[in-house]
């Protein structure tokens, strides 16, 4: 398991967080941990204008991101999620924060490593239908400021 204390003499944002969640919540954490996958990814993309992309999923602003898969580098993980989700191509530029995440139902705790990656768009234009099937993306935007309801609000303004 990485620890955050590698990153911290490198020119990245390091923090801790807890969320709460469901059982199934901890249940999916754990079961990736199990098979040796301890990273999920996201990126602050931004365009020639300078717009941050986002993605509008449970009632919330997000920037785009998910689990590293098994034999993919978190690099990688971002440009196929960014894609995934908004149907932006985009480069991958520096990690810019780590993140340890702990979930818990209440009784129970899983902990995952969340890594934000600074990254530019290739391509403006956004998925008519974003997210993939069983996914409740309900929309992705440019957006010109972070917007209210989003989800690490703080650390993507500290990014931007």
């Amino acid at each position: 398991m990485p620890s955050l204390a590698a990153f911290e003499d490198r020119d990245v944002l390091t923090r801790r967080v807890t969320r709460e969640t469901d059982a199934a919540g901890v249940d999916g954490v754990r079961a990736r941990a199990e098979r040796g996958l301890h990273w999920a990814v996201g990126a602050l993309v931004t365009d020639p204008a300078d717009r941050m992309l986002f993605v509008y999923e449970d009632e919330t602003w997000k920037l785009p991101g998910g689990g590293v898969e098994a034999g993919e580098t978190r690099q990688e993980a971002v440009g196929r999620e960014v894609r995934e989700e908004t149907g932006v191509e985009s480069t991958v530029d520096e990690l810019a924060a780590v993140t340890e995440v702990t979930v818990t139902d209440g009784g129970r705790e899983a902990t995952f490593f969340f890594g934000t990656y600074r990254g530019t768009a290739d391509s403006t234009a956004l998925a008519s239908d974003p997210g993939l099937d069983g996914e409740s993306i309900a929309t992705v935007a440019w957006r010109d400021a972070v917007p209210e309801n989003c989800l690490d609000e703080t650390l993507v303004r500290r990014l931007q």
